[in-house]
């Protein structure tokens, strides 16, 4: 399957083969059909002998983690496997009275062959299994990504122990209420959470021994909190030389063991664990492999920097070491050369270093990238600018036909002012996590001159249930299922979306709530079996259903299938909201139009219960608002700015102009705007580690704003 990166292959046969398989792609079993919950879309490559069974194993016939990791070593031994940058130094260095860290790495990547890698994880699970670590144990790891995250992982999955994930940025509560409710004797972190630990460790009184990644010891004072709690405090590597000390056989785990209890941050309440076993991992595994197939070469590099507690970091990993493709880690804020984290000149950014051929992102990242490169654009000469406008317009209308980029011309400019900022040598990027812009989508494709996709699961389906093909230039669109999944659409009258809307006049599509099954489908939530959260229990009945013999799992998204057999996702319960005549909101569908704005950071679209019409809370673009302050002669300080009236309104205009663009009806655009100077992030929980609103959470924080914003 060709890419058509950057050059016009409509007329190669390879090239169309695409189009033609992706109208037999989604299988409508209408066979299946059940009352109330449609009929069944499948992939028709899961199908064996046209049995319709699931793609469960990857090409290596793994059916552990642990085991596709191991058949990967025997083959590939000495190739590069994984990567990382040293750190050089930590700068202390001063902006505008404030003080901030600013990290200094070599330039180059270090490199772990395949062997090496797992010479570490053996050491290390032997290690582990010294100072306890049993088979069914739980290992928490609460830590930023990083190579020994994978490689903790791994060594406790060589003992059969289950890894229990915490966000780095849940804080103490979110770390708390995770290890007592798994009651994990052991608990990996990043050396700068052992000070969070050290806090909570007198109401965590399971947790017997604590390892910290990094080089650098605690304080004294830190260490004295963890010997008065008892606790035995190691750094990793002598963990690593006591496995060595003491070697032991492994034992490993079966494909039905948990593998992990992956606590989702969650927009509300407390965190949920979800439970996936070793098969649900490698299924989706294989489902992420199958989809490069043909694409993805031993040459390829991915760039490693989502969070592996969020699931999609996790899977895509596990992939990418059962194919053998080498992976090098970097952080979001040392990403590009502009991360604020990084020290400049003498670092460049991970993703320059590195070259990667393919990245996973967050819509969000991409938005950031739409918000960066357009303001780069504008500071251009008037030449030059519209050269670079007249580049986008090519793309997109080459887009629309299928094709990769801009055309030659163009796409020189493209390849030296951005296309270098990810290294220059990127093949293909996917999104995940949340939706993506119709008009970022085609932007992003033009300027990197690389497909851009958008993929679809959750953490109770273990990610990757729905993925586009590469040649598929669709906006919108998730795709069809994946090899490890199947799709069912379930009635739901409240919201007026319905399967039997396939024969209604002006739709002509089954919609409904999404339900997804298959070999990837979790195991359900974790529940303490001392100490059961009702809610829980609750969920794990609600929440799962089984039809003919498959369990799927209840999204509370919105779906329709596309005549071509594609899902698309077009509303969710949870964030739809009922005006005044009946008519509804989908929250999320006028945000992804507010982006479109030239002053919008993060937006969120509120709408109160009762109320007459939707508002919007923007946290804007700093840079634009200060050029705007100074256009307007209101002065330069950035939240006063957002409390001018001048301002708000040049903003809402902006935000109008865009809500129109995307054919929002009158109901659906915001009346109101208030401008946020503190940006929602996860660090002041305002967002989770994936990068989605706590919509709860902000509307409480901002409520004086939204009460005048409904006078």
């Amino acid at each position: 399957m060709a890419l058509c990166q950057g050059e016009d292959h409509s007329d190669d046969e390879d090239e169309v083969d695409w189009m033609r398989e992706l109208d037999e792609y989604g299988v409508l079993d209408e066979a299946s059909e059940v009352d109330g919950f449609g009929v069944c879309l499948w992939n028709y490559d899961s199908f064996e002998d046209g049995k319709g069974t699931f793609q469960t194993k990857p090409e290596n016939g793994a059916t552990t983690c642990y085991e596709a990791l191991k058949r990967s070593v025997d083959k590939l031994g000495d190739e590069e496997c994984v990567g990382h940058r040293e750190l050089i130094k930590v700068h202390q260095v001063e902006e505008g009275g404030n003080k901030f860290e600013k990290l200094q790495y070599t330039n180059d990547y270090h490199w772990m062959t395949y062997n090496e890698y797992w010479d570490r994880i053996e050491k290390l699970g032997a290690g582990m299994a010294a100072l306890g670590l049993k088979p069914g144990d739980k290992l928490v790891i609460y830590a930023e990504t990083q190579m020994d995250w994978m490689i903790c992982a791994y060594a406790a999955w060589r003992n059969s122990a289950q890894v229990a994930t915490i966000y780095a940025t849940l804080g103490e509560e979110g770390a708390e209420y995770g290890i007592n409710q798994t009651k994990a004797s052991m608990v990996v972190a990043d050396r700068k959470l052992i000070g969070v630990l050290a806090n909570i460790l007198p109401k965590c009184r399971s947790v017997k021994s604590v390892i910290f990644m990094g080089d650098d010891a605690p304080t004294d004072a830190i260490a004295a909190k963890f010997k008065s709690q008892n606790v035995q405090l190691h750094g990793i590597d002598s963990v690593s030389a006591l496995g060595k000390q003491k070697p032991c056989e492994a034992t490993p785990p079966k494909s039905s063991d948990v593998a992990v209890i992956m606590y989702t941050s969650g927009t509300t309440g407390n965190p949920k664990g979800v439970m996936l076993s070793h098969g649900n991992v490698v299924a989706s595994a294989a489902a992420i492999l199958w989809q490069g197939r043909g694409i993805w070469t031993s040459e390829d590099v991915y760039l490693a920097y989502l969070p592996l507690a969020h699931i999609m970091g996790l899977v895509i990993e596990v992939a990418m070491l059962a194919f053998g493709m080498k992976m090098g880690y970097g952080t979001p804020h040392t990403l590009t050369d502009t991360g604020i984290k990084l020290k400049r000149p003498e670092s460049s950014g991970d993703a320059i270093c590195l070259q990667p051929t393919v990245m996973m992102f967050a819509p969000a990242v991409l938005d950031k990238v739409y918000q960066g490169v357009k303001a780069k654009f504008e500071e251009k000469n008037c030449v030059i600018k519209s050269i670079l406008h007249a580049g986008i317009e090519n793309g997109k209308s080459r887009f629309a036909d299928n094709t990769i980029g801009a055309n030659g011309f163009y796409n020189i400019f493209f390849k030296k002012g951005v296309q270098v900022l990810l290294g220059g040598k990127m093949k293909m990027a996917i999104t995940g996590s949340a939706p993506l812009s119709p008009d970022i989508q085609k932007y992003v494709q033009t300027i990197m001159n690389c497909p851009v996709r958008q993929g679809y699961g959750l953490t109770e389906t273990c990610a990757a249930s729905t993925v586009q093909f590469w040649g598929d230039s669709t906006t919108s669109c998730v795709g069809p299922p994946t090899v490890c999944a199947c799709i069912r659409l379930a009635d739901w009258p409240e919201g007026n979306y319905m399967n039997s809307d396939k024969d209604m006049k002006g739709v002509k599509m089954r919609r409904g709530e999404v339900l997804i099954g298959g070999p990837a489908v979790s195991l359900g939530y974790y529940v303490d079996p001392s100490n059961p959260d009702q809610e829980m229990v609750q969920k794990n009945n609600e929440d799962w259903v089984t039809i003919k013999g498959v369990r799927f799992f209840r999204s509370g998204d919105i779906g329709q299938i596309l005549p071509n057999g594609t899902l698309q996702i077009i509303d969710r319960k949870k964030d739809l909201w009922k005006g005044p005549n009946g008519e509804y909101v989908a929250l999320t569908k006028v945000e992804s139009a507010l982006k479109c704005s030239e002053f919008t950071e993060i937006p969120l679209c509120y709408a109160k219960t009762g109320g007459e019409y939707p508002i919007a809370l923007l946290c804007p673009l700093k840079k634009k608002i200060l050029a705007l302050g100074e256009e307007l002669g209101a002065g330069n300080d950035f939240a006063a700015l957002c409390l001018n009236k001048d301002v708000i309104k040049a903003v809402s205009k902006s935000c109008l102009a865009a809500c129109k663009a995307q054919n929002l009806k009158a109901f659906e655009i915001p009346q109101k705007i208030a401008l946020i100077s503190d940006t929602w992030t996860p660090e002041n929980d305002m967002m989770t580690a994936a990068m989605k609103l706590k919509r709860v959470g902000i509307a409480a924080k901002h409520k004086a704003a939204i009460d005048a914003l409904y006078k």
